[in-house]
């Protein structure tokens, strides 16, 4: 299993390259050395839970995503999550809607072929 270091780490690190971010600018923001974010994203230093909070607001996240360990082809459902974190309610609402009537078709569209093979 691999360490919360190391998970925090390569968080950090999907969610700053999600954003665009290089080590120095969210470094910047955090109001940290580039070389700091560096030990970070390897796993070679541990941030506080207050630095967790700066980190997540910063990358417009939600904090549980930086500690989440994530499951093999987890990497298009967090950029999902990136998207969508910090939007406004309705725009959520709206991307779920879309998402829902995108899956029911789907399913329609399997109970039609299945009726056709009958």
């Amino acid at each position: 299993m691999e360490s919360i270091r190391k998970v925090v780490g390569k968080n950090i690190r999907f969610y700053r390259l999600t954003k665009g971010f290089t080590q120095e600018f969210l470094a910047e923001k955090l109001d940290v050395s580039s070389t700091y974010i560096g030990y970070l994203e390897r796993g070679q230093k541990s941030p506080s839970l207050e630095l967790i909070s700066k980190i997540s607001k910063a990358l417009e996240i939600e904090p549980a995503l930086l500690l989440s360990s994530p499951d093999k082809g987890d990497d298009e459902l967090k950029r999902l999550i990136s998207l969508l974190s910090g939007k406004a309610p309705y725009s959520v609402a709206f991307v779920h809607n879309i998402a829902t009537a995108y899956f029911k078709s789907l399913e329609d569209h399997d109970y039609q072929k299945d009726q056709l093979h009958r």
